[in-house]
């Protein structure tokens, strides 16, 4: 099956980006619960008094450089467009959080906050299914899950998952100890880790089907 055509896809990759980034800034100023990397990254913030843009920086930074070490064939173009990928998801995330937090009238109900957080999340993983299926550059962090299933767990991604999310629960526990209080986990974290997988495979059946998971570069 021929790939979509590469306007198409540098189109939902830029959509893709820019979703996830929104989804993310909904649930990051709901403050109820987060995706795992994000709640480490919150907790990371608070612990250093780092801007959150500045600390995902970082954690993409140390990311690829680990995906680099793990890959069989150092590919610069790939680590390029995954730098690239921080950059401009670390800013918007600032932006939106900023927006956001002028202009949204954060709910004080709990369950409010909740579904604001859920909303944040799905938006998310309709990003994820857009910049996945263009196939151009993913996150480093989707690319380090990616890289674990291959070489280390012979194709099954449940475990390879497990493993990629031991990173920021390390970094959420330390943050914890550090601060006597959890960051960024909440209801929200609970649904992101028993969603997101569903939710992306959904989007990529119902979604604009005409747009395939298309071949790398």
């Amino acid at each position: 099956m021929e790939n979509n055509h590469i306007r198409t896809r540098l189109m939902f990759f830029l959509l893709g980006l820019v979703l996830v980034a929104f989804g993310n800034a909904l649930s990051i100023i709901s403050t109820a619960g987060n995706g795992l990397w994000t709640a480490a990254a919150l907790g990371l913030a608070q612990w250093s008094g780092a801007g959150i843009s500045l600390i995902l920086t970082t954690i993409g930074l140390i990311v690829i450089g680990i995906n680099l070490l793990l890959s069989e064939h150092c590919s610069w173009l790939t680590a390029g467009g995954e730098l690239l990928f921080v950059l401009l998801f670390s800013q918007l995330i600032y932006f939106f959080v900023k927006m956001l937090s002028k202009n949204l009238m954060v709910p004080t109900n709990l369950w409010l906050r909740i579904l604001l957080a859920i909303v944040g999340i799905i938006v998310v993983c309709l990003g994820t299914s857009f910049y996945q299926r263009a196939n151009l550059w993913m996150y480093p962090t989707d690319s380090f899950t990616t890289l674990l299933t291959r070489r280390f767990f012979h194709h099954h991604f449940t475990w390879a998952q497990l493993v990629a999310f031991v990173p920021p629960v390390i970094l959420i526990g330390a943050t914890a100890f550090h601060l006597h209080t959890v960051v960024g986990v909440q209801a929200g974290t609970l649904f992101s880790l028993a969603c997101n997988g569903p939710l992306i495979s959904y989007f990529n059946k119902r979604v604009f089907p005409f747009f395939r998971l298309n071949a790398p570069l």
